[in-house]
């Protein structure tokens, strides 16, 4: 996985992604893709924001998952890039 290998070359455990970064079988959750993906982080301790502007309007079971991981502290989503930098910020 690159981001990974990006995070370990950069000395970071930090990492914020757009919501343009990820692919549509990251939010089809019926491909595993985005487990496996949150997995990995978890794993290698990297804290992950991702920003999606308007998140209220997603549904189904991928705004379950996002409601699910904003109750941790190793992934999160935010609507705005502000948001998503202060929580990386003060972990």
């Amino acid at each position: 996985m690159g981001l990974v290998t990006a995070c370990m070359e950069h000395h970071t455990s930090l990492l914020m992604l757009h919501a343009d970064a990820l692919s549509d079988d990251f939010r089809k959750l019926q491909t595993g893709l985005a487990g496996q993906v949150l997995q990995k982080f978890i794993n290698y301790r990297i804290k992950t924001a991702i920003v999606i502007p308007l998140a209220s309007t997603i549904k189904g079971k991928f705004k379950e998952l996002m409601a699910e991981s904003n109750k941790g502290n190793d992934f999160r989503v935010f609507d705005n890039r502000i948001d998503a930098e202060n929580w990386l910020i003060n972990l």
